[in-house]
This record gives C-alpha cells, structure tokens and sequence, in this order.
C-alpha cells in the first residue's frame, strides 16, 4: 500500500500487547521503560498538550483529571507525564523537534517543571486500599513521614504531614484508573474495621487541596471514566484542569496517535498520495453516509477519510466506540494490535480497510481469534460460528452475491456491538464492500436483498435502510425466504425426506386459490362462474379443476382465467382459443369469456419472482407454518406483495365472435380491455359485454324469430349458450339467464311478443301508456327464474286471447309422404327425460319420412354411435359437415323409456310451422 510500513514490533510471529499500563510486576510498565521509547510511539496531540502545559513551569496549579472511557489513551498520556516529570529535558527537546515539524511555536518553546519526582500508580488493582501507603513507599522520606503518622493515632495523615514531606521532596502524583479504584473500596475492612471509603474521600480531599494552594510542593493528576461518581467530584470541587476525551477534537487526537503508533513512515507519504488511492471510497462515503450534507461540506467530510487512512472512520469507529470498550472487553481490548493484524492481512489487497476485511471464515488471521475472544467474552460466542454458517449457506444455494464473504464479514463484525448499537445500515454495508470503483446502487440491492434471502440469522430486514445483524436465533423471514428458494422442495412428486418437509406443487395451488380468492371474494357474489386453469391448461385442463366447475356443471357465464401469456397477436389468440374450445368444451361453447394476462406480463407459473412470493405466502399461512403466531404474524408482509402482483396482472378478456367447428383457427374472438383490477374484474366484464358487445337489436330479431315459432324460453336460452353454426353471423354474447330474460320481459313491454305462464298469456295491455307501465306489469305476472323460466313459451301478440297459438303456414316445397324403399335406422337421444331438452335446428319429425319429388341419385345416411343430448346431437351436423343450408332428405330421432308426457313435452317445442307423423310402440298397461 504506496510503502507504508508498521513498526518493526508488529512484524514478528509473535505480536506483543500495546494496551498501555503505567507500571507491571515485570518492570514493563509505561513509567518503567525509558522516555525515549514511550516518546518514540508518541503523537503530540493537542490532549497531551493541553497535560504537559498543566505540569509546565507556567502551569496554572490546579489538580489534574482525564476523563474518557477505557482505550481513550488516557495510560498513555500519563506515562508521557511520568517522564516529563522524571525526565523533563529529554520531553523538552521531544517537544521542540515536533514544534519544528508542525510549525508549532509553543511546543518549541515548552519548559517543563523540574525539581519534581514522579509517583505513577495504576491504582485499579487495589495494592494500595489506603493511597498514603503508596506514597510512603515511593516517596523519598515516605518511611520517615509514615512514623510520623503512625505515632499520631489517626485514621489517615493530616495535611500538615502531607505537606511537610512534599516540602522536602516537591512530588506529581499520578493516580491511573482512580475511578475504577475509588468505587471498588468497601464501605470498611471486614478485617481491620477500617473505614476505608470514607478515609479515601477525606484523603482525596487533602491532596486535592494541597495540589491548588501549594502547587508549588505537589502536581496531583487522575483519570476517571465519567463524571458520575465521588472520585470525580471531590476533586472537582478544587476547579480542576479537564481533559476531556469525549469531544471530536480528542477524537482526532487519538486516531493521530493510532496511526503514529503503527506505522514508522505514515507522516512521510504525501496527502496527494493517500487522496489518489482512497478518493472513490471517500466520494461514496459522502454519497452513502452523508445524504444531508452540502457540496461545500464534501472536503470536511473527505477530509476523514484521509486522514484516517488505511483504515477508514467507520472501522475505527467500530472498533474503538462500539466492540472494544464494551464490559467484556475490559481485558482483552488492545485496537493498535487488532489493526496491525488486519494491516499485514490486508493492507496490501484494498485501498482502504474497512470491517469487511475481518474474514468471518479466515481460520489461520490472528485477528480473528482475537476478536472472537471479545465475542465469548460478551456472550456471543456462537456468533462466529452462525455467521460462517450463513456464508456456507448463500454459497451452496449458487445466488449471485460477488460479495457474500465481505458482506457477511461485515455484518458479523458491526452484530458484536452493544444491543441498541448492533448491526450495519445497507448504506454502510455498501460503503464497506467499495474498493477501487464505486458499486451500482442496483447491483447493490440486488445482492443484499439475495443475500438476506439465503441467510436465516441476519435479522434486522423488516425495517426499510434499518441496521442488518446477525442473532444467534433464526430470523423467521429469511428462513421463509430460504426455504421458497428451494426448488427442490417444490416440486411435483417430492417425497418428504427424514427431517424435511416437502410442498409438491403448493405454490402452483396456492397461486390459483389466492388469485381466486381476489377476483371472488367472500363478501361478493360474481356474476360469472370464475376458474383459474392450471399449468396443464393447454392439453387437459379438466384435471387439474374440481368437479364443481366442469364444465357439465356449468349454468352461468363462465369466466376463465388463462395462466399463460398468448403470443402472435390477435390471430394466434383467435387460433389457440378457438382450438381450445372445439378440443376441451363440448356444450355451451358461448357462456365462456377468457380473462387474458396482460401484454407486458409473464404466465403465472413461469414467474419465478410471483413463485417466490407465492411460496414465501403459503410457507406463512395457515396450510404451512402460519400454526406458529411468529409466521402467522408475517403472513400479511408477505401475502400482500402476492395479492397486489395479481392484482395488477389481467387487463383484458376475450370472448367469442364468430365460431368454426370444422376450422378452429378461423374462429374470432372480440377482446376488450378491463380498466379495473381484483375483485372488480368479473362485475365489469359483465358490464363491458352489455355495454359495448350485446347488441340488444340482434337478439330481439332472435327472440322474434323464436317467438314465431312459439318456442320456449328454455329453448332459447340453450341456444344462446352454443355459438351459431359458421357463416350465420356473429354469436350473440350470452348473458346469465336472469339478465337475458329481463331482456325478453323488456321486448313484451314494447308489445313485440307475449308470453305463455303456466297456460296465461301475458303481453302488453291496451291500457299500459308506457314502456315502463307495461314492464311493470309483464314483471309481476310473468318473472320467474330456473325451470319456471323455461317453461315460459314465447308467442306473437295474436295469440293472446286465443288460448292456444296460431300455427304459422305450413312449409313451401313439392314433397309428397309416403314410404321409402329404404328406412333409415332410428338413433336415440340420450337424457331425453329433462324437461328442457329440445330440439332447434332444421325440419325435424319424430317419426315418418318425407321425400321430395326429385329424388338424388346418392343418399348420403350417417347416425350417432351412441345416445347423447339433444345440444350434442345438434352439433353433429357440423361434425359430419353438413352445412346449415342442406336440404334433409329425412331426419329420424328415436326415444326409448320415456312416459308419454315427457313426448308430449318434446312434441310442443316443434315450431308450429314444422308438420310431423308420429309412431309409438308400448306395452299395454306399462304405466310408471
């Protein structure tokens, strides 16, 4: 990394400790070592300044106190003053060659106190419950003084004998971690009844008073954690000088005294050096981190990056605020060592250190280890291990995540922090992972959003740019997300494995139950019978739908929703449509409307996105997990992203226009656009048929024809539901049967045609003055639904009053009747015994032939294989090509088992027009 080498002390196998103590057992102590070495590792900052100006000979004569949490530095400010103390011109010269280096005036000029011995204790280990006894034992007359005190009979040494023995040695007490020493003192000695908090606070209070009013004799200096405790109050009382590392400026500080104290050559490589190798990580930094900030604000801010370099702000941030000076690091905490480590690992590889160079699976770096044992030490010691888990996860799953290892790195590193400051943001996750070039914030999403998806212990996900951290539970949402991503489990004919569960095809189920439920919901009766087809829609559709909606069952408008994209336009649609129809519905063809995806849109079991979402739904239900509260609360987090997908996917409907057995691909279909979505899709194909495509003066020029005929509603009704046979003009859009109807009562209100109810005709009356007086009517008499409705014969206005309808004029033609030479042989009708079979197409008789008078000299016979209704037998002509214009020669239709009143029933829907002979066979006295 453009030459930046650490010091020789950090490049051996074995790399020594470097937290800071003032004096050990072993005499390497800080205060122990000699004043060239510790001032060789040492930064002038501006904190230890602000300490050597307040032991300087222009020292104002005031106790002393630094104050910062653990790791701030505070050690080894104090060591600096032990030996500007002890070694005063040695500090001096130190002070003056930075003054030359910086341009910095005051340093040149520093003059430290002489005359002084140093005492320096870290205190915190309590060797000396009682702080006089240190001094005696360090103090030149100490042994003299502590005589002195012992002959006086008193609980701790005045300060008049304080005073005495600093006169005659002027001395600087430092007193490290005095905090920690002053709230670890019981309240008395259980051994010597010693009341040893109280005799310190008094104590404390002497130096204290001592160090202001005769500076001259004594320099009394401690360092505290905060101000929220005794120590620091009765010291505080004296107007103290404070250096407070709590501040930015004390901030900086140490992170110059961190880099000093690494690297022996960082103040030699240049800033336009340092600014060409991490400019695009600083740049992204104000991007990511900074969105509030000014463009003039840019430089401060880029500025931090510089001059923390390698390693970046965020990094140190972590380590120093958040992991190190947690309670379970107390002993453990040594960041100078943990960032030399990381260095050597990788300061060669990144132009910038960041938390995602602390490989989370890295077996053979000693910062790992390092670092792990904080981790045990905070209670997280599986974290690691659940970290490297979730790393093996995402890679076995093969998902594009170029930078799993970092990112897991990363967030492992920022979940070691303290609960309310855990995990990482998404934007500091990106920042992390940018090196020489910035990453699409796209490319970015996509990756975090897969890799959450493939880990089930990064929890933190429900809330939009909220930190991300690993927990040593598993997160419920990317274990639902992990398990939609398993294809295997999904799959047709999986057969559940020990200790796994499978779900053949419930992601195709659940799709089509969902987007059922959205176009049919509980509350709402739709107008049409809805059916989602199945991915088999094409070749067997009738399997994969219950037997409640074949289509034997059908008595409304049939609404179908095709799950599959129809390329090629209007004519492919026209094709596969038609095809579909003649392969797979036998009897009323023209009740169906088709409910067509949207053109932009993928089919809905060839979407793997809508499959993920419709599985992660399912998974969260009350058919998969949903038993659980904790995935049944994520059911809606889950199941409305699915529902709105739906929702949105069909915007129009195809229904049939011109229709051709023989020639599927010729058929047509009218296809409308639907310009409301979910539950309102049904209603408003409806609407849009009435509206735009039912043409209410064709179907009255139908229902007139019918009405010449004397037909009944019934079979008008079964007419509707067939398309008309080719060339015979465009089907007429069936309605729901009520609908229709209405229609008809609609066409008696105008007087055009009456209506026979149950043996009274009903119609238009002389003294009805409008339409609406007439329909108000016909109403009341004549509504009537199901059965009732079909019995309902239609009629011509002359027929009312008559009692029975006028037959219309017998059929024109030259025919004579008579026997043929050849009878053709009879074919039966099966299902004959419903009321509302009939028989609509072409001059029928029930038995008997006729002949023409020029007879053809090839007879073309076919018949039925087998008893069928009459709507199929009707469809037989176009099976056998016979076109609707085709004089037949003799029709014969044959009933077996029928009472002579369902023969009655089927003889009175025969047009009036139409003239038949009619042979029974029966045994005598064979009533039911």
């Amino acid at each position: 990394m453009i030459g930046l080498k650490l010091r020789d002390e950090f490049l051996g196998t074995h790399m020594p400790g470097t937290a800071i103590s003032l004096r050990t057992s072993d005499d390497q102590g800080a205060a122990q070592k000699s004043p060239d070495y510790i001032l060789s590792i040492t930064y002038p900052t501006a904190d230890i300044q602000t300490a050597l100006k307040a032991i300087s000979s222009k020292r104002s004569g005031r106790p002393i106190i630094l104050m910062g949490d653990r790791g701030r530095g505070k050690s080894h400010i104090m060591a600096v003053m032990h030996h500007a103390v002890q070694s005063p011109e040695v500090v001096e010269n130190w002070l003056k060659n930075w003054g030359k280096k910086t341009d910095n005036d005051e340093m040149k000029g520093f003059e430290m106190v002489k005359g002084f011995i140093a005492i320096s204790e870290p205190v915190h280990n309590h060797e000396y419950p009682l702080l006089w006894e240190l001094i005696f034992d360090r103090h030149p007359k100490g042994e003299y003084y502590r005589g002195q005190f012992e002959q006086m009979s008193q609980p701790f040494p005045p300060r008049t004998l304080l005073e005495k023995m600093f006169e005659e040695h002027p001395t600087c007490l430092i007193l490290d971690e005095f905090q920690t020493w002053y709230t670890g003192l019981p309240e008395k000695d259980p051994k010597t009844e010693f009341l040893l908090r109280q005799w310190a606070y008094n104590f404390v209070q002497n130096l204290s008073e001592i160090a202001k009013d005769r500076p001259e004799i004594l320099i009394f200096a401690i360092s505290v954690l905060n101000n929220q405790n005794d120590a620091f109050q009765q010291v505080h009382r004296q107007g103290p000088v404070l250096i407070d590392f709590r501040g930015p400026a004390a901030r900086q500080d140490r992170r110059l005294l961190l880099l000093h104290r690494l690297f022996e050559n960082r103040d030699n490589i240049s800033e336009s050096e340092i600014i060409n190798i991490s400019n695009v990580y600083a740049n992204e930094r104000f991007r990511l981190l900074h969105q509030d900030k000014s463009e003039a604000e840019k430089n401060i801010i880029c500025k931090e990056v510089f001059k923390c370099w390698p390693f970046s702000p965020e990094l140190l941030v972590l380590l120093e605020d958040h992991i190190l000076l947690s309670q379970a690091a107390q002993e453990t905490r040594d960041l100078i060592r943990i960032l030399a480590h990381v260095f050597r690992s990788r300061g060669d590889g990144v132009p910038v250190i960041t938390p995602s160079d602390f490989f989370v699976d890295s077996n053979t770096d000693e910062v790992q280890s390092l670092v792990d044992s904080i981790a045990v030490q905070a209670g997280q010691e599986r974290l690691r291990q659940i970290a490297q888990r979730n790393l093996e996860s995402v890679r076995n799953a093969g998902v594009d995540v170029p930078n799993a290892r970092e990112l897991i790195s990363s967030i492992w590193m920022r979940s070691m922090s303290p609960a309310k400051n855990s995990g990482g943001t998404p934007a500091e996750l990106h920042l992390d992972i940018t090196r020489q070039t910035a990453i699409d914030d796209n490319a970015f999403q996509a990756e975090i959003t897969m890799l959450i998806e493939n880990s089930v212990n990064i929890h933190g996900d429900e809330v939009p740019g909220g930190p991300l951290w690993f927990g040593l539970n598993e997160n419920p949402r990317s274990k639902v997300r992990a398990c939609a991503k398993n294809n295997r489990l999904w799959q047709s004919g999986t057969v559940t494995a020990t200790g796994q569960i499978v779900y053949p095809e419930k992601d195709i189920e659940h799709i089509r139950n969902t987007l059922r439920h959205i176009l049919v919901p509980e509350t709402r009766q739709p107008p049409s019978r809805v059916i989602i087809l199945g991915p088999n829609w094409k070749n067997n559709p009738w399997s994969e739908i219950d037997e409640a909606n074949q289509p034997a069952k059908w008595d409304s408008p049939v609404l179908l929703v095709v799950p599959e994209q129809i390329k090629g336009g209007q004519a492919a649609i026209n094709a596969c449509l038609g095809e579909w129809l003649v392969n797979h519905v036998q009897t009323r063809r023209n009740t169906v409307r088709f409910l067509l995806l949207a053109m932009d849109s993928n089919g809905l079991f060839n979407d793997n996105d809508l499959t993920y979402s419709a599985r992660c739904s399912f998974l969260c239900s009350r058919k998969g997990w949903g038993a659980d509260p904790i995935y049944r609360n994520l059911h809606q987090d889950f199941d409305r992203p699915l529902r709105n997908t739906l929702k949105s996917r069909f915007n129009r409907f195809a229904i049939l226009q011109k229709w051709d057995f023989q020639t599927p691909q010729n058929c047509s279909f009218d296809i409308e656009k639907i310009p409301v979505q979910g539950p309102e899709i049904p209603s408003k194909v409806e609407e849009t048929i009435i509206s735009d495509l039912f043409d209410q003066t064709e179907f009255k020029n139908f229902v007139l024809k019918r009405a010449k005929d004397a037909d009944f509603v019934g079979s008008l009704m079964n007419d509707l539901a067939e398309p008309p046979p080719p060339d015979t003009g465009d089907a007429i859009p069936f309605l729901c049967e009520t609908k229709a109807y209405e229609f008809v009562l609609e066409i008696a209100a105008k007087g055009d045609i009456v209506l026979n109810v149950n043996g009274t005709w009903i119609g238009r009356r002389a003294e009805d003055t409008s339409d609406e007086d007439a329909l108000r009517y016909i109403r009341s008499k004549a509504f009537r639904t199901g059965q009732e409705m079909h019995r309902i014969q239609l009629g011509m206005p002359g027929a009312v009053g008559g009692g029975t309808i006028t037959a219309g004029e017998k059929q024109k033609g030259k025919t004579t009747t008579g026997k043929t030479s050849g009878t053709p042989s009879p074919f039966p009708l099966a299902g004959a015994n419903n009321e509302d079979s009939f028989i609509n197409e072409g001059p029928l008789v029930t038995e008997g032939t006729t002949e023409t008078s020029i007879i053809p000299d090839i007879i073309e016979k076919t018949r039925t294989n087998e008893p069928t209704t009459g709507i199929n037998l009707s469809g037989s002509f176009e099976k056998w090509g016979v076109s609707s214009t085709q004089v037949i020669k003799s029709a014969r239709i044959e009933f077996n088992d029928l009472t002579a009143q369902q023969i009655k029933q089927i003889l009175q829907r025969i047009p009036s027009t139409f003239k038949a002979m009619l042979e029974i066979s029966y045994k005598k006295g064979g009533e039911e």
